[in-house]
């Protein structure tokens, strides 16, 4: 019965990763449609980040164990990659409001 439920948690596994990527791509896709100007294409790719964070967020909060331990890394990188696009962002915003004057 172990052997099974088992083999049921990693065909989940396989299929949140395919969905994961599956809306990783929609995002990108999201990201590059329609004209944006340069502030609106920052905007986009932090969206991008942040989608992709949450949705790995799910992942790696959902399957415990050593053979999702990946999961877990890839989401602290993930967020490490979103705090610091979101800090950048925010550092060229307060940036620019110091040269419009």
């Amino acid at each position: 019965m172990d052997n099974q439920q088992e083999t049921w948690k990693q065909k989940n596994s396989h299929i949140s990763i395919l969905l994961i990527a599956i809306n990783s791509i929609l995002l990108l896709v999201f990201v590059n449609i329609g004209y944006a100007s340069e502030n609106q294409q920052m905007l986009n790719i932090i969206y991008l980040a942040v989608g992709f964070t949450i949705l790995l967020a799910g992942y790696a909060f959902s399957y415990h164990g050593k053979g999702y331990r990946l999961g877990k890394w890839l989401f602290g990188i993930a967020l490490l990659v979103c705090l610091t696009l979101a800090g950048l962002l925010w550092y060229v915003t307060e940036l620019g409001k110091a040269f419009s004057h």
